[in-house]
């Protein structure tokens, strides 16, 4: 029977995975309001990690574990906004590889939730659930 990956490396990957998408874009693990001073960024949460998920009969056997991490945009302009949630759907939408160069995922399923404005930091916000299929 494999094992599953640490948190940290599925922090990890996420991190690198989604630097490498929206370069030059920041990318920061969590939202820190002195990041409201940049015109863009992006920040992300895990969530759901080592997520039940049984496979075959034998219900004690692990087949694949589902985190989801949620990806946050905030831009200045709504076009921003809306553009770089858009380079993250479709480059990581379907995706199947080595995420970040660190773990291998098997799938990568992306959703759009939802977008705001917050009024307080003058920025549009467009908020992105992904869940992560990998095997262990």
């Amino acid at each position: 029977m494999t094992t599953q990956q640490n948190i940290s490396v599925y922090a990890q990957s996420i991190q690198a995975g989604l630097s490498s998408v929206v370069n030059p874009v920041p990318v920061y693990a969590n939202f820190n309001r002195n990041f409201a001073t940049e015109p863009k960024f992006v920040t992300w949460q895990l969530r759901n990690v080592h997520q039940p998920v049984y496979t075959g009969t034998v219900q004690s056997v692990k087949g694949i574990d589902t985190p989801i991490f949620q990806a946050s945009v905030f831009a200045q302009k709504m076009t921003d906004a809306f553009n770089i949630a858009n380079t993250i759907i479709q480059a990581l939408h379907g995706y199947s590889g080595n995420l970040g160069g660190l773990i291998y995922v098997s799938k990568i399923d992306v959703n759009m939730l939802y977008n705001t404005y917050d009024d307080q930091i003058k920025l549009h916000h467009v908020i992105l659930d992904a869940r992560m299929d990998i095997p262990c």
